[in-house]
């Protein structure tokens, strides 16, 4: 990355020093000097209900205040530093300027965006949002809708609702043709055309999502341009559509599913969010309902596993929906998106049958913000990405001996565009019928903030809510209106009370830092070049065992207990996962140790210890002598079967047997913080990620050789 590049990314936070403490005290004041200036404003001719002697008799309570106000704050400087280039741990990080000056000026108004009446201004900005990131995933802002929830369990839910739901649609209108006797022609999934009276259930409850959701507007059209007199008739297909025992926002789904026979299914990845095992339950179809699908070495989906799945279900099995993830929150693995797009499209040809498709970016959504180039989508690919990263090491070092040695493989710190299986996955992401995404993730906002986008905004037409009090919004379907033109957010979605702040926080963001290759996506390509820079250090640390001694402890001795930091897997977004394993000098090379899996569990284990603080309500550890922080996961063989991940076990001379009995005790870094670059280039010369090495380095040989100690008679 160039330097004339930093500058805008400097700008944007408040510095690991707060370098902008000044600016953002003056933005801050600003902010609450104008609020009150609103207030005073208002109602100029309201008189004033606190004078100045009774606030003078306020001091008491005020200084009570002001006591627990030193407690609260004196406790929260034991908060982890989330900000530091030395937090490699969960997925936390920075919080841009605009986003927490937009809070702070929603939060001071206190909006309720559930209606536009309790937040008049925010529902429109929350709105705009939807607007910006669908456009950024590659959705038609103007067909559609997407608004703020809490977070992507929440996201994900709906978007399964809505599936859930839409499901349904064709067999309320079949049920209102058989008894108006009404022909009416749909498409199948094979684009075949049939009259709707003369399909079978199962087939209608597995059409293409956007066949579903057109349906009923496609309907009332019909009815206008073949019926004389349609008011009566359409007025009676929205009482039916409403009552309908085939509408299970009223009937509910259990009878439904008992009478027709169906089971239910979503797939879902090894690697998917447990939010979705939630969803099974929160749907009612249950957990048995959601199937998991084999993951590859590099965690991404088995499409091959998932085509077999699918194309060998039974004629009762109804595919809810299938996800994709791009960003899995153990390893950042992007699912080939692409893949399974053009998967379905083979399932509707061959088998004349659909499923919905919801692709799961809460993590690596914003990854897209590097391809997003307005207007001029030929540019995506016009990254030179390569050339710039080759310089990190050659800059970079201060250590020559180790300098010279890292130059060698420099080559190898890209982000591989060129590569299909990442770049189709982020493009073809377009493709979904929903997305789910996380702005309070790698967007650097405050929570909560996650965003649920559907390509397709008649669904609304399916969850409109009669709640007088909240909006006028009227169930129904009105032939003289193409498409709903969405004005508030609060009759359609799972929420109800949500914060304004949250809109004001993320608009702010996206409109000072938008979310194209050259703003935002600057973001987010240091962070996955600095992913890859990690991974670089770990992958050939076994390679330079003997320069990281020297630059560590002065010396090299090969008697001592020797070792490796070996990552799993390339990462394909800004989540390294790695372990530590025994070696052994052999004839002046490094040898794996036989050692039971057991033990490498046990040694990694306290590796994490060192650099991780465990809460605890009665004793918490001061964060101030924590040098780095880094995550842990535990692979097992519920989580990731054996077959999966037989690459990695192999690499790791780990039998399946074992893995099946231990698990694994995996290591984690997240790397989103953006001042890794500008620590190396303006600071006192810190290449944060190869301290934090040195230090894993360290930490690891002490904590091996009291274990190796430990275990002699």
């Amino acid at each position: 990355m160039k330097k004339e590049e930093y500058s805008p990314l400097a700008a944007w936070f408040l510095g690991p020093k707060a370098e902008h403490g000044s600016t953002w005290s003056e933005i801050i004041n600003y902010i609450f000097q104008d609020y009150i200036h609103w207030r005073r404003n208002y109602f100029p001719e309201d008189q004033v209900l606190v004078d100045r002697t009774t606030r003078r008799e306020h001091e008491i309570w005020f200084d009570k205040l002001s006591f627990y106000i030193d407690q609260i704050l004196n406790q929260l400087k034991a908060h982890y530093p989330f900000y530091s280039p030395r937090y490699l741990a969960h997925m936390l990080s920075e919080q841009s300027l605009p986003s927490v000056v937009g809070y702070l000026a929603g939060m001071l108004y206190n909006p309720n965006n559930v209606t536009a009446e309790a937040a008049p201004i925010t529902v429109s900005l929350e709105l705009q949002v939807g607007e910006m990131i669908s456009e950024m995933l590659g959705f038609d802002p103007t067909e559609s809708f997407a608004h703020i929830t809490s977070g992507g369990t929440i996201a994900n839910l709906e978007a399964m609702w809505v599936s859930r739901i839409s499901s349904f649609v064709p067999l309320i209108i079949q049920e209102f043709c058989n008894t108006n006797e009404i022909e009416f022609s749909i498409q199948l999934p094979n684009k075949s055309e049939i009259d709707i009276r003369n399909a079978d259930k199962l087939t209608l409850l597995q059409l293409v999502p956007n066949e579903s959701l057109n349906m009923p507007r496609k309907f009332v059209k019909y009815l206008v341009d073949q019926i004389n007199k349609p008011e009566p008739v359409i007025h009676k297909f929205n009482e039916h559509f409403t009552n309908s025992r085939y509408n299970i926002n009223n009937s509910g789904i259990t009878s439904l599913y008992s009478e027709l026979g169906i089971e239910p299914i979503i797939y879902i990845s090894e690697a998917a969010h447990y939010s979705f095992i939630k969803i099974g339950n929160l749907l009612g179809i249950g957990r048995n309902a959601i199937h998991k699908v084999s993951v590859d070495s590099e965690f991404r989906i088995d499409t091959d596993q998932l085509k077999n799945q699918l194309f060998k279900l039974k004629p009762n099995q109804v595919v809810l929906g299938v996800i994709g993830i791009a960003g899995t929150t153990e390893e950042g693995a992007i699912d080939p998106i692409h893949k399974i797009y053009k998967l379905r499209d083979e399932l509707e040809q061959e088998k004349n049958r659909s499923f919905w498709f919801h692709v799961d970016a809460a993590w690596g959504g914003y990854s897209r913000s590097i391809l997003h180039q307005k207007n001029d989508r030929d540019e995506y690919i016009s990254l030179d990405i390569k050339r710039d990263h080759k310089k990190i090491f050659k800059e970079y070092f201060k250590h020559k001996k180790i300098r010279e040695s890292f130059e060698l493989f420099s080559n190898i710190l890209t982000v591989d565009w060129k590569d299909p299986e990442l770049f189709y996955a982020l493009l073809y992401m377009s493709e979904a019928d929903s997305i789910t995404i996380d702005p309070h993730k790698l967007g650097y906002i405050p929570y909560p903030s996650g965003v649920i986008c559907f390509r397709n905004r008649l669904m609304t037409d399916l969850l409109a809510q009669e709640a007088p009090y909240i909006s006028d919004e009227k169930i129904g379907f009105n032939p003289s209106i193409e498409k709903p033109i969405i004005e508030r957010v609060g009759p359609y979605i799972i929420e109800g009370s949500k914060p304004g702040a949250a809109a004001a926080s993320t608009w702010l963001a996206h409109k000072a830092i938008p979310l194209n290759n050259n703003n935002h996506g600057k973001l987010i390509r240091t962070s996955l070049l600095n992913a890859r820079k990690l991974h670089a250090y770990l992958a050939n640390h076994k390679t330079y065992f003997k320069a990281f001694e020297e630059e560590t402890f002065g010396a090299f001795n090969p008697d001592d207990v020797a070792f490796s930091l070996e990552p799993l897997y390339e990462p394909d977004c800004n989540v390294v996962c790695y372990i530590a394993q025994p070696y052994h000098w052999v004839s002046g090379n490094l040898v794996r140790k036989d050692v039971p899996l057991k033990f490498i569990n046990k040694l990694n284990n306290k590796i994490y210890d060192k650099f991780s603080l465990k809460f605890s309500p009665l004793k918490q550890k001061n964060p101030y002598g924590q040098e780095y922080f880094i995550s842990r996961t535990t692979m097992t063989k519920e989580t990731y079967a054996a077959a999966s991940i037989s690459k990695i076990l192999k690499n790791l001379n780990i039998a399946h047997e074992e893995y099946d009995n231990e698990g694994l005790f995996v290591l984690r870094s997240t790397i989103m913080n953006p001042w890794y670059y500008m620590a190396i280039e303006d600071g006192n010369g810190i290449d944060y990620l190869f301290d934090f090495t040195k230090k894993l380095h360290l930490e690891t040989k002490s904590i091996l050789k009291e274990m190796v100690n430990e275990d002699k008679p």
